[in-house]
């Protein structure tokens, strides 16, 4: 029976010890540096837009982009949208770049390299939810790299997902395993959006 308990108590230890490193390791983050840009992409447009507009206020770029269609063709874009709240914050619209057409991940980096390349802006910090960084790393990583450009990941400060307890709670948990199971799509040579 004791072996049995310390099968059990070890088993569940190494379950618990595999969900945090999960968690803690979709949640890339680099050193700060000033760049050119700071780049927020939508979806969950609150907290990656606040976390932007910080780090604007902060001075670490001139520029903000916001990227990001809408799902509805009839609706505001939600890069315009976060425009909205950094103005409301007090950055000067003439500092923030909208990017309003991209529907997926894929296509936030495809335009945003092409929006700044195009404006000779040549690094950036990328921000969005923590359990997306690393998946949007990795797209950023491969259309930035074709032209030259560079940037830093600093996940957004979202109250509502934590890397250590992203299992014990909803929407946490479902947020999450989307995001693992794209990014287990685009690992196989997908396009998960």
């Amino acid at each position: 029976m004791r072996r049995f308990l310390l099968g059990f108590l070890l088993g569940a230890i190494t379950i618990v010890a595999v969900l945090v490193g999960v968690g803690h390791w979709l949640d890339v983050t680099d050193p700060l540096a000033h760049a050119d840009a700071i780049v927020a992409i939508s979806g969950d447009t609150g907290a990656r837009a606040e976390s932007a507009i910080t780090l604007w206020k902060q001075g670490y770029a001139p520029v903000l982009i916001f990227s990001g269609g809408s799902s509805d063709p009839e609706s505001v874009a939600s890069a315009e949208l976060m425009k909205r709240v950094a103005v409301a914050a007090g950055v000067p619209a003439n500092a923030i770049v909208v990017e309003g057409t991209s529907a997926t991940t894929e296509e936030n980096a495809q335009h945003v390299a092409e929006l700044m390349k195009s404006a000779g802006l040549r690094s950036a910090i990328l921000v969005t939810s923590p359990y997306h960084q690393r998946r949007a790393a990795i797209l950023f990583e491969r259309e930035f790299e074709r032209v030259s450009l560079s940037f830093r990941n600093r996940p957004a400060d979202d109250p509502d997902w934590d890397a250590t307890l992203w299992w014990t709670r909803e929407p946490s948990r479902s947020l999450t395993l989307v995001e693992l199971a794209k990014l287990g799509a685009l690992v196989a040579g997908q396009h998960p959006g």
